[in-house]
């Protein structure tokens, strides 16, 4: 009731606004009225939607009608220039083996075989003639192995680091590499730097 009211409005924390000096009792019955008018409506709906589900909300609706209204108009999308098609590309399948050097009709024989392929026995034979000090036996045979490129060694590269430069020389040839005339050579790498733990060429000092 509206006594109610005031009683909460009258011992409410909330600050309070001064009184209306010219508020009469028509204005007050008008006050009243409302607010039982707003109460009786809220009771109303409440009865009569009882028992029932919400309603979906119609956000999508709107939206979806947003989007219709600023749809452009046909004449408009006339003046723009039509799009093109997407140009499309026949995809060529490679075999991933030639770039290797290894033939599809015998991929299945090289499964089992080794990754190394065998040594030479002329090759072989220099590991038990003479003494590494005397630069024969181990020396010389590492010296022959050291000297064979991998693409003799092995029918495919083993380590990722292979991969560049592998048979190359079916692209260019040997005899069409030639050293710049007035260019700087490996001298460091060819007198000092040694691999495998073979000696190298220079005299050692002890």
């Amino acid at each position: 009731s509206v006594q109610s009211i005031c009683v909460i409005y009258k011992y409410s924390k909330f600050p309070k606004m001064s009184r209306n000096p010219y508020a009469d009792t028509q204005m007050q019955n008008f006050w009243k009225e409302s607010i039982n008018k707003e109460a009786s409506a809220r009771l109303q709906s409440f009865a009569r939607l009882r028992g029932q589900t919400s309603s979906k909300t119609r956000q999508f609706e709107v939206l979806r009608k947003k989007i219709e209204d600023n749809k452009h108009s046909d004449t408009l999308l006339e003046c723009f220039p039509p799009i093109a098609p997407q140009t499309r590309y026949s995809k060529k399948k490679v075999d991933l083996n030639e770039a290797y050097g290894i033939d599809s009709g015998n991929f299945e024989s090289l499964l089992g075989a080794p990754e190394m392929r065998p040594v030479t026995p002329q090759v072989r034979d220099t590991l038990y003639d003479g003494f590494t000090r005397e630069g024969k036996g181990r020396h010389l045979y590492l010296r022959q192995r050291y000297d064979k490129i991998p693409e003799d060694k092995f029918s495919f590269p083993t380590c990722s680091s292979w991969d560049y430069g592998w048979r190359l020389s079916d692209v260019t040839k040997k005899e069409d590499i030639k050293k710049p005339r007035h260019g700087r050579y490996k001298v460091v790498e060819n007198t000092f730097y040694t691999r495998n733990g073979l000696l190298s060429n220079c005299n050692r000092v002890h």
